[in-house]
């Protein structure tokens, strides 16, 4: 019976310690929230009236960096910049046009039609993260086709 009183008061114990800490993880998320609220992008940055039909890739970084470039850019021979620096941020015109669920970056492109703006930015509606992210050209898409790369590279098989 003594065993069992220990047993029990160390589970008490336990029981007690563990709902402690979930309070505090939950006050730690609230305070975080409410940390990051600050609208980070530019409302007067304008569209340039040039629209333009990119073929672009998504690139995966350890950063919260701009992650798409122009598949015309991957293999670049410019020695002058940065593999970075050709990398920029989409924005959807409409939120209809959102990247589909489907869409995976090992398998995919897109081929999306739009305006770059004028100066480097963040997207709409971009929040302040706790790592800082770094400004860079951003491209609002108006039209968006996902590609299947592998279908791509066949048919580049053939015409050669």
């Amino acid at each position: 019976m003594k065993e069992f009183k220990n047993i029990l008061t160390i589970f008490l114990f336990s029981l007690t310690l563990f709902s402690c800490r979930q309070t505090e993880n939950e006050n730690t998320q609230t305070k975080h929230q409410e940390k990051y609220t600050k609208i980070i992008y530019d409302p007067t940055n304008k569209l340039i009236d040039k629209i333009e039909k990119l073929e672009v890739a998504y690139t995966v970084w350890g950063c919260a960096c701009p992650q798409w470039i122009r598949t015309a850019d991957l293999n670049s021979n410019d020695t002058t910049k940065k593999l970075i620096d050709f990398h920029f941020y989409l924005e959807p015109a409409s939120k209809e046009l959102k990247l589909p669920i489907y869409f995976d970056a090992f398998r995919h492109n897109l081929k999306i039609e739009g305006q770059f703006y004028e100066r480097e930015d963040y997207p709409k509606g971009t929040v302040e993260m706790e790592e800082p992210m770094r400004k860079a050209k951003v491209f609002r898409y108006s039209k968006l086709d996902v590609i299947d790369k592998s279908k791509q590279l066949n048919i580049k098989e053939i015409e050669n």
